[in-house]
C-alpha cells in the first residue's frame, strides 16, 4: 500500500495511487478499537482498520471518532469503509481524506458502483456477491481499482449456499471458481488479488488449508480476523526451502550460461523457467 499520513490533511491526487502488496497478511481491526491498532500494525503486513462489519450499526459515528482522535494509525492502512450505496459511506470517505488515508477498501464491489469518486485514492475492491464475482473483470479493468479481494462470508450468503449434514465442504467448489475468476481478472489487469478470510479463529489446521490453496493458486496474499493468523498465512505465501534451493540453482546456472536453454537434474530450463525461479527468489526478500 501506499503510504498514509497520520496527521490531518486533503489528498488532491490527480492520478490514483498504486497499490504495492507489502506481504500476505492482510489483518482487520475495527475502527472502534484504537487500542488494537499498534499491535495489528507491528503483527501484519498490511493493516485494514474496518468500519464495516466490524463495527456495529449503531456505533458507526462511535467509531469515526475514535479514529478521528487516535494518535496510533500507522503510516500504512487501508480504511475499510461502508458500502457505497449505504448512508455511511461520505462520511467515512470525509474522514479518509480529513486523516490523509490513501488507502480504502470498497464492500459489496461491483462494476456499476461510482470509482471514479476515489481517483485520490488506492482502491481495493472487495468482491463479495455473485454479481461481483461474474464481474471481476469488469471490475479489475476500472482505472481506479487498484487491487481485487475475496469476502466468501457475504458471497455465501448472497449464493444461498449452505452447509448440511453429508455435505460439508460443498461451499469449496463455489469458492474454488470465485478464487479462479478473481485471479484471472487480477492478473489480466495486472492487479492484485487477495483472498478471503478463514472466519474460525482457532481452526489452525483449516486456516493453514485454505492458505496453501491461495498460495497454490498465486493469489498475493490473505486476509486475516485476528494476530495469530498472521503468521500462518505467512508460513504458508512463503516458498519452501527445496523451492527455495531450486530456483537459487536455476539463476546461477543461467547466469553461467550466455544464452539457450539447458538442462538442469534431468529438467529442461529455458525462459518461462528462468522467470518462475526469479519470482521464488523474490518472494524470499
Amino acid at each position: 500500500m501506499v503510504d498514509v499520513d497520520s496527521g490531518p490533511g486533503s489528498v488532491t491526487a490527480t492520478n490514483p495511487p498504486e497499490t504495492d502488496v507489502l506481504g500476505p497478511g492482510w489483518l482487520f481491526v475495527p475502527a472502534d478499537r484504537p487500542e488494537r491498532f499498534e499491535k495489528a500494525a507491528a503483527v501484519s503486513d498490511q493493516m485494514v482498520i474496518d468500519l464495516e462489519d466490524g463495527v456495529r450499526e449503531a456505533d458507526k459515528e462511535k467509531a469515526r471518532s475514535l479514529l478521528r482522535r487516535s494518535e496510533s494509525v500507522p503510516r500504512r492502512a487501508c480504511l475499510r469503509i461502508n458500502g457505497l450505496s449505504t448512508a455511511h459511506a461520505d462520511r467515512d470517505l470525509e474522514l479518509a481524506r480529513e486523516m490523509g488515508f490513501r488507502s480504502v477498501m470498497v464492500p459489496m464491489a461491483e462494476s456499476h458502483q461510482p470509482f471514479t469518486q476515489l481517483a485520490d485514492f488506492s482502491v481495493v475492491a472487495l468482491v463479495e456477491t455473485a454479481r461481483g464475482v461474474v464481474e471481476s473483470d469488469r471490475i479489475a479493468a476500472h482505472p481506479n481499482v487498484n487491487a481485487l479481494a475475496l469476502g466468501t462470508a457475504d458471497l455465501q450468503l448472497d449464493l444461498g449456499s449452505r452447509d448440511t449434514k453429508g455435505t460439508a465442504g460443498v461451499f469449496e467448489d463455489l469458492l474454488a471458481f470465485a478464487r479462479a475468476t478473481l485471479l484471472f481478472a487480477g492478473r489480466a489487469h495486472h492487479v492484485p488479488v487477495i483472498d478471503s478470510v478463514h472466519a474460525t479463529v482457532a481452526d489452525d489446521a483449516g486456516l493453514r488449508r485454505a492458505a496453501a490453496v491461495a498460495s497454490a493458486y498465486g493469489m498475493d496474499g490473505k486476509l486475516a480476523i485476528h494476530p495469530r493468523q498472521i503468521e500462518i498465512i505467512r508460513g504458508e505465501f512463503a516458498p519452501s526451502e527445496s523451492e527455495v534451493a531450486w530456483a537459487a540453482a536455476v539463476v546461477s546456472e543461467a547466469e553461467s550460461r550466455a544464452a539457450g536453454a539447458f538442462v538442469l537434474d534431468g529438467e529442461l530450463v529455458d525462459e518461462v523457467i528462468i522467470r518462475r525461479a526469479e519470482g521464488v527468489l523474490a518472494r524470499t526478500q
